[in-house]
C-alpha cells in the first residue's frame, strides 16, 4: 500500500502522542542492577542498585544504593568503586560499628565495608523490595526494603520513602529511613563516620561550602571524631569537571535527626553527616528509628540561596 503524506504525518503524530504520553510524568524502569527512576524528560533522575552493576568493581558485601543520582541536565554526581575506596557506593546508609542487644547476646556487625571496629564477614543488606508510591509530572516516590544480616539471620529492618523533584534548578532527593530491631536494643557506636554517605566524584578540582560560603577547615581524620566538621544545617561539593562543566552535591540534616558533625576528609570526596561522631546512637528495641536527609544534585557552581531555602523547607517538615 502506498503511503500517503497524511499517512505519514498521521503516524508521526501518533508516535509523537505516545512519548509525550510516556513522558508525561517520572515513571519507574526496570535496570538490570536494580531499578530507574526517570524524569519527565526521559532522563534518569537515579537508579537504586540492588547488585553489583557488570564490570563495576564494588568491594565489600552490601550494594544497596543510589547511583547514578543526575542533575537536571543529566550530569552524574555520584561515585561507586572508585580505586580509592571500592567499598564506596553512591548515596548509601551504612554503620561500621553496630551492636545487636539480642537476648541470645552481643553481636557486632559492620555494614559499611571497612571491617576496622567490627566484622565484615557475613554481615548484608540486602534488598526486598522496591515499589512506587507515586508518580506524576512532578514528583516520584518509592519505597524501598532492605534487611540487614548477620550470617543469614535479619537483625535490623530498613524502610526508605525516596522522593524526588525538580525544584529550584536542581535535582532533590528526599530520604526518610525507618529502622526496627528484630530483638533488643541497638548501638550505633562512636566513630568519626558512617551513617548516610553522598560519595562524589573526584574527578576535578573541587571545592566545599555551606550557609556561610566556602569552607576552609582542615580534613576530617576517620579514627578522630573531634576532627569533624562542625554542626550545620548543610554541607556542599562542587567539582569542575574536566569537560569544563560544574556540578554540585550537597545534604541537608533535619533538627529531627541525633546531633551530627559531619566526617569531610577531601581526599575522599564525600558528604557524610555522622549522628555517632558525639557519642554513641541507641535505637531502642520496639520502637522506630527515624533518620530523615535531602540530596541536592545541581548543575553549576553552589548556589547558597537556592539551598538555603531548600534546605530551609525541609528543616521545617516533621
Amino acid at each position: 500500500m502506498q503511503v500517503t503524506r497524511r499517512m505519514f504525518l498521521g503516524a508521526a503524530a501518533v508516535t509523537a502522542l505516545h512519548k509525550a504520553k510516556a513522558y508525561a510524568g517520572y515513571s519507574l524502569v526496570p535496570d538490570p542492577a536494580g531499578k530507574t527512576v526517570l524524569d519527565p524528560s526521559g532522563k534518569v533522575a537515579f537508579t537504586y542498585l540492588t547488585s553489583k552493576p557488570e564490570g563495576v568493581p564494588l568491594a565489600g558485601n552490601s550494594v544497596c544504593c543510589f547511583h547514578p543520582l543526575n542533575t537536571p541536565s543529566g550530569e552524574r554526581v555520584t561515585d561507586i568503586a572508585p580505586p580509592d575506596h571500592r567499598d564506596h557506593r553512591g548515596v548509601f546508609m551504612a554503620w561500621q560499628n553496630l551492636e545487636f542487644h539480642r537476648s541470645s547476646g552481643i553481636v557486632r556487625g559492620d555494614f559499611w565495608g571497612w571491617g576496622h571496629f567490627a566484622p565484615k564477614e557475613g554481615r548484608v543488606i540486602e534488598n526486598r523490595g522496591i515499589q512506587l508510591v507515586s508518580a506524576d509530572a512532578s514528583s516520584a516516590e518509592i519505597a524501598i526494603a532492605n534487611e540487614w544480616k548477620v550470617d543469614g539471620v535479619t537483625m535490623l529492618n530498613e524502610r526508605c520513602n525516596a522522593r524526588t523533584s525538580e525544584r529550584k534548578g536542581a535535582r532533590v532527593l528526599d530520604l526518610v529511613y525507618r529502622f526496627e530491631s528484630t530483638d533488643g536494643d541497638v548501638i550505633v557506636g562512636q566513630g568519626a563516620f558512617t551513617g548516610l554517605c553522598v560519595r562524589c566524584r573526584k574527578d576535578g578540582e573541587a571545592t566545599y561550602s555551606n550557609k556561610d560560603g566556602p569552607v576552609d577547615l582542615p580534613d576530617s581524620n576517620a579514627l578522630k571524631p573531634e576532627t569533624d566538621w562542625p554542626v550545620s544545617d548543610w554541607y556542599s561539593r562542587s567539582i569542575v569537571l574536566q569537560s569544563g562543566k560544574t556540578i554540585t552535591a550537597a545534604v541537608v540534616d533535619h533538627p529531627l535527626n541525633p546531633e551530627s558533625t559531619w566526617h569531610e576528609p577531601r581526599v575522599v570526596a564525600f558528604l557524610n553527616p555522622c549522628i555517632s561522631a558525639l557519642r554513641p546512637v541507641t535505637m531502642p528495641a520496639g520502637s522506630p528509628f527515624m533518620l530523615r536527609y535531602r540530596v541536592i544534585a545541581m548543575d553549576g557552581n553552589v548556589n547558597t540561596s537556592a539551598i538555603d531555602a531548600l534546605a530551609a523547607e525541609w528543616r521545617s517538615t516533621k
